[in-house]
């Protein structure tokens, strides 16, 4: 038997127990109330903020009666889940590609909505005209000109009279097309304005320009200078004029065969507009002819030669050039300064040692020939 004294300290150790352990259950319990008051209160609030809806009475019978359900057929096998339909997808990859495609405007290029100066001199683009222009005005002075007995150094007067000439252009592009643009040139050369010369007299002729994109950095054109004389007048053709022989003045009948290919070479010197590569290569005659065939020949018409030229654009900005155009052969510089369609272009050509130009060489001697620069204004609207 346990004695009372051990009895009733087991008593005692139960009495305490049960007092230490009541006490954290009821604070237990008020904790877990808490949390239970705080959670309904928090989904009171939530429920409060929710939007209440409330049925809207309308005439049914009049809004079924209005509704009109037409079945649709589907003749493709598009899955529902493709939001944007194929069409939409091919519109959206050709209207890329337009705004990526190189354009021209006569000798400039358009490329992802930039203007860049010109890449060449005397031989146009073949890149399918932009419609952002369709008229483009060139004004240009020429260095010596075409005379063998003309003097290196005049003076002013000499300058204007002998010693240089002055000539103007016109384009108009009427007809873009999707597949290609077609457009008409006038030529004026302004030799009327010298002596008692008479506007019959000035050279004006016409001509025209077909190009097309054979994709978005391809373009091939059939190009016609001067082919037409309003006046009848001009010099023979394929052949060179007689001694004595009056003849008004001839710019040059001239048929080219051209295609060109560019490059978009990336983004460089800080600008906004990518660097360009524009090839342009093909097969000219007239005064796209050697220096030795129009010596013999005369400046219309005639044997097909190659021409070329090769331009780098910086950025839309300037731009720097070689070309092959028969007759005439340099290198130069384009710039297109400000924010309105305005370019500045000049060449150096009949340097000594060029083979070409020998219409300005000394006896017709390349080792003799007078560095010359040409220089004009391109303007485009």
């Amino acid at each position: 038997m346990i004695s009372k004294y051990h009895s009733s300290q087991i008593l005692f150790l139960i009495a305490f127990l049960l007092i230490q352990v009541i006490p954290i259950k009821e604070l237990n319990s008020q904790d877990q109330e808490k949390n239970k008051q705080s959670l309904q209160y928090q989904e009171e609030l939530i429920f409060e903020k929710i939007p209440k809806w409330q049925k809207l009475k309308t005439n049914e019978d009049s809004l079924g009666k209005s509704i009109i359900w037409n079945k649709i057929e589907i003749e493709n096998n598009e899955k529902p889940n493709n939001f944007v339909s194929s069409n939409d997808k091919d519109q959206l990859v050709k209207n890329n590609n337009l705004k990526n495609s190189f354009r021209s405007s006569s000798r400039n290029l358009i490329y992802k909505g930039y203007l860049y100066p010109e890449m060449s001199f005397w031989i146009p683009s073949s890149f399918k005209h932009s419609k952002r222009f369709n008229y483009t005005f060139t004004g240009q002075i020429l260095g010596n000109p075409t005379n063998k007995k003309a003097e290196d150094l005049c003076n002013w007067r000499e300058f204007w009279e002998q010693c240089s000439d002055t000539q103007y252009f016109f384009e108009a592009t009427p007809i873009i097309t999707k597949h290609f643009s077609l457009g008409v040139n006038y030529s004026q050369q302004e030799s009327f304005l010298r002596g008692n010369k008479t506007w019959q007299e000035g050279g004006q002729s016409l001509g025209f320009q077909m190009k097309t994109n054979l994709n978005s950095s391809q373009g091939i054109s059939i190009i016609g200078n001067n082919l037409f004389n309003i006046y009848g007048g001009g010099g023979p053709n394929m052949k060179y004029p007689e001694s004595g022989e009056s003849i008004t003045a001839d710019l040059g009948r001239s048929y080219l065969f051209l295609y060109s290919k560019a490059w978009d070479l990336g983004n460089y010197f800080n600008s906004d507009s990518p660097s360009l590569i524009n090839l342009n290569l093909g097969l000219g005659n007239g005064r796209y002819k050697s220096a030795k065939e129009i010596e013999k020949e005369w400046v219309n018409l005639g044997k097909y030669e190659p021409i070329f030229s090769l331009g780098l654009a910086l950025n839309k900005k300037i731009s720097f050039f070689t070309e092959y155009a028969g007759q005439y052969a340099g290198v130069g510089i384009s710039v297109l300064p400000f924010k309105v369609p305005l370019s500045a272009t000049v060449m150096l050509r009949d340097f000594q040692g060029s083979q070409q130009g020998i219409i300005n060489c000394k006896d017709g001697n390349p080792e003799n020939c007078r560095a010359t620069i040409d220089g004009r204004l391109v303007f485009h609207f």
